[in-house]
């Protein structure tokens, strides 16, 4: 708790965007939370600890995505209203930017079938790794009314092709009764 923030005005513009820039496009697939932190607390020290989590239990309770509140409070502490922009606009600018250049680059190419050759590839990889981690879990798993809903759940989607909505009301409700009937220790 002994950590000692700098004066707003001591951090530049520059800085809160390159910060949240890096973050912004390192963090696909998420973990901001834990990279703003690190960034804002632990190797900067433009916060202490107990101000970042307020700023996080903030963002978590106003409307709007977490990360982009989160990102708007740090800037404001930092910076005020042009730290804030800095801020948002680094967190949000190159992965908007990756995103659209990712669209033009699959809109020239979708009729090639060489890309649906390549994006199929993809997708069996992500399906892959989806599979493999569930089965990690599954194996740590000492409830085997988890193991068996999970399965479930797997054969109504990836084997049967149900719609997603018609997996979850057919097996969350019987999700729920089992846990109920479960003993609690």
């Amino acid at each position: 708790m002994g950590q000692q923030a700098l004066r707003p005005a001591a951090v530049p513009l520059r800085e809160i965007a390159l910060v949240f820039s890096r973050i912004g496009i390192s963090s696909f697939g998420g973990g901001l939370v834990a990279w703003i932190y690190r960034e804002a607390v632990e190797r900067r020290r433009w916060l202490p600890d107990r101000e970042f989590l307020s700023g996080l239990a903030l963002s978590q309770v106003l409307p709007g995505a977490n990360m982009v509140n989160l990102a708007l409070y740090l800037g404001m502490q930092l910076r005020g209203g042009w730290g804030a922009l800095a801020a948002v606009l680094g967190l949000l600018a190159l992965p908007i930017l990756v995103i659209i250049a990712m669209f033009e680059i699959y809109a020239r190419l979708r009729g090639l079938a060489a890309a649906h050759f390549i994006l199929d590839g993809i997708a069996t990889a992500a399906l892959g790794l989806n599979i493999a981690t569930g089965v990690k879990a599954m194996r740590r798993s000492t409830d085997a009314f988890a193991v068996a809903i999970a399965l479930a759940v797997f054969l109504a989607v990836g084997v049967l092709r149900w719609p997603m909505l018609a997996a979850v009301l057919g097996l969350a409700p019987v999700s729920i009764a089992l846990a109920w009937r479960a003993p609690h220790g």
